[in-house]
């Protein structure tokens, strides 16, 4: 009778030792779990900090914030751009792409390294290996208005204006409130040569950003070469109310009476301009440019 005894309480403490070893267990992958996400969040606000001492300009605190993050969570593509980009701030580029690479590594799919890679290609003149990377982000995130404007950009330098055109077409498309795009979108208008595009562009850069008076003139020079002389003057004297002193608008000005057959206004204005120094006849002297070749026929397909 005792040996059935034993044995039944042999068997009853070999239970609750299983009962209280899965306790302990699923209490152990809880705290696991609690602390994982613990230094989650908290690798996380190491990244949000660094990202204010980028936007404050202290560049080495960021630096040691993202590297932090970093430690916290090796696989953590985002935080690698972080890194890179501050890297590349610097001008450390090859740690900057060594960041970069292996954030690609990390997660192939998340387009915020291949941007930054992209960028960094861009900077020494590899716009192939720039392009590949841009096609990749739009691919990631087709909504993304910017990807698609790098693209773009890319594309323009590269001298492919027409594919430009239409990448910068979709970028206006997404984010039609954006002065700065419809502005882009027509200077690669107004490098082809398809002036009434340009000037359509460049009219809606205006009245979205009434204040930027290089959007003024870049229209003004449009308006001028398509013989649109009062608009053109309304223009530059648009942006010569909003910077009085600006002695290259004034000169813009004159010319445009100039062009109008307006010659005793136009030589009133130069009269008040005096002599330009070497940047403003710069300024001025590309202006002139652009509205001549604006004028001549475009061989550019």
């Amino acid at each position: 009778m005792d040996e059935v005894e034993l044995d039944i309480g042999d068997s009853y403490e070999r239970q609750r030792l299983v009962e209280y070893g899965e306790r302990m267990r699923a209490e152990d992958e809880q705290r696991r779990h609690e602390d994982m996400e613990l230094q989650s969040q908290t690798a996380y606000l190491r990244m949000r900090l660094g990202d204010f001492y980028i936007r404050t300009g202290k560049i080495d605190r960021a630096l040691g914030e993202y590297r932090r993050a970093i430690k916290m969570d090796q696989r953590n593509a985002l935080f690698r751009t972080r890194l890179g980009d501050t890297y590349a701030l610097k001008d450390m580029v090859q740690q900057a792409m060594t960041q970069y690479r292996m954030a690609v590594q990390c997660d192939p799919e998340l387009p915020e390294p291949r941007i930054s890679l992209g960028d960094i290609y861009c900077r020494f003149g590899m716009l192939a290996q720039a392009l590949a990377q841009y096609r990749m982000a739009v691919e990631m995130e087709p909504a993304r208005a910017f990807y698609h404007f790098k693209l773009a950009s890319v594309m323009a330098a590269s001298g492919r204006l027409t594919e430009a055109v239409e990448e910068m077409r979709i970028v206006v498309a997404l984010d039609a409130a954006e002065a700065f795009y419809h502005f882009r979108l027509g200077d690669f208008h107004l490098r082809l040569g398809w002036l009434e595009e340009a000037s359509a562009e460049m009219l809606a850069a205006t009245r979205l950003a009434p204040w930027d008076t290089y959007y003024l003139i870049r229209y003004g020079v449009v308006c001028l070469a398509l013989g649109h002389i009062v608009e053109a003057i309304d223009a530059f004297r648009s942006a010569l109310d909003i910077e009085p002193d600006n002695r290259c608008y004034r000169v813009l000005l004159a010319d445009a009476h100039s062009q109008a057959g307006l010659q005793q206004e136009a030589d009133r204005l130069l009269r008040q301009v005096g002599e330009l120094n070497s940047y403003e006849m710069e300024f001025v002297g590309r202006r002139r440019l652009e509205f001549h070749r604006a004028t001549e026929p475009s061989d550019i397909e």
